[in-house]
């Protein structure tokens, strides 16, 4: 590694994994065919992913394995004794998402390295110290951060940080995109996302553009600044590219890592002609979102995937030019057999002994430069010798084919010290069954953006109303004053989407990551659906919060099971527009048509998505059309969950109190009519699921 950073390059089959480790990688990660965020990749079965760590750990190079899909209640089992197999198999470490599935690996192989997928969507130093506490050795940073952000938690933190450096970049922050898993059931938390950022829409009433589709990212001139600020690892994005991309950009950084300095045209231009959505861009990290970010005209690959020469050699099957220093010592005694030692740079030292005694000379004896010439002849293995000791008694020699043989075994030797397996702890690990009862009453609670919302949630008597800081004091006002109800709801704020440590004055929380939960740690807590609780473990990670929202991707049936296995009091959402997307490139503001009141896209089906502005321009995209279950009551009370959620966003005053009349009766049993005309809304996944 060079000053101490690692590359760290992609792979969705072993041909581009190998590709990677001739091109230089320090570190290679994969996925298998199970808990992969990239499922449309090959992907590697446990023998093929042995196969990948032996070739890996022959040239040094590290093996990374993403678990990194969100986990349901019925697969906790399976992704148990796939973490068993993937640690036999030799990796050494795991990539994970799932803060549930985190603390299990933990307690069932508690040396196993952990690293934070990006999927986390951290932030903040706040983000992870929760994750250094929880036994992450490393955290992949969001992608939306700026370099004076980053620098920040290094110089605060003590986990290894990785960052992206080259490859594609989502619109959204990653972990918190809904889009094509409420479109088309495809879900990105699952590895199976559909990609509907690529699509055409329209911005407000405007022309048709890839209004969601980022150009890919490229810090290859920012690597010596990367490099003082103490990241630990570059991350090449790619498992779903060819090998002869992942050879050609690591190849690349590879370069420019050792050798410092800005990138020459040529240079970029093999970056460009590998793969490029009409350039490149450092928009995040310089802190220059807008419109340059943006693929607006061409959301594919417009380079063609030229390749030069070097990278297609090094993408070529059984390519062998990264080679392995090594030390010779030779020795060749009268009357005795061919003696060679190998070492290398890991204190790895192995000796070969021939089956032949040496022989007097009859015409030409054999030199101590001669057998190290012959030694010498590494070309096809994957070593090369950068010392050569050899020493041999005046008069005697032996024959070559003995020379050669035991060069061979000495070679065959020293591979299989490099690739010795040192699996880690394994230890029992048994889920506890809660069969937690039904609540004696289901809580009605209800999120809002506007005071005419909030006014009526009031009115209308929710147990819990969760506000916008902004919205606090006005709302407290009013409840203390002029409400119509007893009185006795309870105000939470909701605190910013993306954590800034916001001084919020209200003693009740409602946190959308494990940052904020550590930040108000104090406060009585509300997990939000930020959280991406998946299963009874991540629920029971917040189950001293006083509720925790279950992921809306879920169907009724794995609520079910999630709620009656926590001992987390559980809440749902089954009214409102959920928030496909959480962008800090805003497609509205990137279009010049900033009001810094939101606005609209307009897709291919005449489907129109609000956007709602947050705090520092941070923009929430929502569905263009609310859940709705209060005439399936006995349905959505049939999970069991301890509180039903209503999140109102673009509903107008009387609209709001139309749906809280609705669900007041459902939360007591009574089914509703359904006040919507046909595709007016959806179900979201209650009947459905994600794959």
């Amino acid at each position: 590694m060079a000053d101490g950073i690692e590359l760290l390059s992609p792979a969705g089959n072993f041909r581009a994994l190998t590709a990677a480790v001739q091109s230089g990688a320090d570190a290679v990660y994969i996925g298998g065919k199970k808990f992969s965020a990239r499922g449309s990749a090959e992907n590697f079965t446990v023998e093929e992913i042995q196969k990948c760590a032996d070739y890996c750990h022959l040239y040094g190079v590290k093996l990374h394995a993403a678990v990194n899909t969100l986990i349901k209640e019925r697969e906790l089992g399976e992704c148990a004794e796939y973490v068993r197999e993937l640690n036999r198999a030799g990796v050494d470490a795991l990539i994970v998402q799932d803060l549930g599935a985190a603390r299990m690996i933990k307690e069932i192989c508690p040396d196993m390295s952990l690293h934070a997928s990006t999927q986390m969507t951290v932030t903040s130093a706040e983000g992870v110290k929760y994750l250094e506490n929880m036994g992450f050795s490393r955290v992949v940073l969001a992608r939306e951060l700026t370099k004076n952000e980053i620098e920040y938690i290094i110089d605060n933190t003590s986990a290894e940080i990785e960052v992206f450096v080259h490859g594609a970049l989502c619109m959204c922050y990653s972990g918190q995109c809904l889009m094509s898993s409420v479109i088309g059931g495809r879900s990105a938390n699952r590895g199976r996302c559909a990609q509907p950022c690529r699509l055409p829409y329209k911005v407000g009433g405007g022309r048709d553009i890839y209004a969601l589709s980022p150009k890919d990212l490229a810090l290859i001139n920012e690597l010596d600044e990367l490099k003082r600020m103490g990241v630990k690892s570059l991350k090449i994005e790619g498992r779903l590219k060819r090998a002869e991309y992942v050879s050609a950009v690591t190849g690349i950084y590879r370069k420019y890592l050792d050798l410092g300095g800005k990138i020459t045209d040529a240079d970029m231009a093999e970056l460009k002609n590998a793969f490029s959505r009409s350039g490149f861009t450092d928009g995040y990290f310089n802190d220059k979102p807008g419109a340059g970010m943006m693929s607006r005209t061409a959301p594919g690959n417009v380079s063609g995937n030229v390749f030069t020469d070097a990278a297609k050699d090094r993408a070529r099957e059984n390519a062998n030019i990264r080679k392995i220093p090594v030390t010779v010592y030779a020795s060749l005694k009268a009357e005795d057999v061919l003696r060679v030692t190998v070492t290398d740079g890991d204190h790895n030292a192995v000796t070969a002994v021939g089956t032949l005694k040496a022989e007097p000379a009859k015409t030409v004896p054999l030199t101590a430069k001669r057998l190290g010439e012959q030694l010498n002849k590494l070309g096809s293995t994957p070593f090369t010798a950068e010392d050569i000791y050899a020493e041999t008694d005046e008069g005697i020699t032996v024959a070559v084919r003995e020379i050669n043989a035991v060069r061979r075994a000495a070679c065959e030797l020293m591979v299989n010290e490099r690739i010795k397996r040192d699996t880690k702890r394994e230890r029992a690990f048994a889920m506890e069954s809660v069969n937690k009862p039904y609540p004696e009453r289901t809580l009605l609670t209800a999120e809002c953006e506007t005071l005419e919302q909030a006014v009526e949630c009031l009115n209308a008597g929710v147990d819990i109303l969760y506000v916008p800081e902004e919205l606090y004091g006005a709302a407290l006002r009013y409840k203390n004053g002029d409400t119509k109800s007893n009185g006795d709801t309870k105000i939470a704020v909701c605190a910013p989407d993306i954590f800034d440590g916001a001084d919020i004055k209200a003693g009740r929380v409602m946190v959308p990551s494990a940052a904020a939960a550590r930040y108000y740690e104090k406060k009585t807590l509300y997990g939000g659906a930020r959280l991406n609780v998946f299963n009874s473990l991540t629920a029971d990670e917040f189950k001293d919060m006083e509720l925790v929202t279950v992921s809306p991707e879920l169907n009724i049936g794995e609520a079910r099971a999630l709620v009656r296995n926590t001992a987390a009091r559980c809440e749902l959402i089954v009214y409102g527009r959920l928030t496909l997307m959480l962008m800090k490139n805003c497609p509205v503001k990137a279009d010049g048509k900033c009001g810094k009141s939101g606005g609209s896209l307009r897709d291919r089906k005449n489907e129109v998505f609000p956007i709602l502005c947050a705090k520092a321009c941070t923009a929430r995209l929502i569905n263009s059309k609310p859940i709705f279950t209060a005439d399936k009551a006995e349905d959505i009370l049939s999970v069991g969950a301890d509180a039903l959620r209503l999140v109102f966003t673009v509903e107008s005053a009387k609209e709001t109190a139309r749906i809280l009349r609705l669900y007041k009766d459902a939360v007591k049993g009574r089914a509703a009519e359904n006040p919507f005309g046909g595709g007016e809304f959806t179900r979201g996944h209650y009947y459905r699921g994600v794959e």
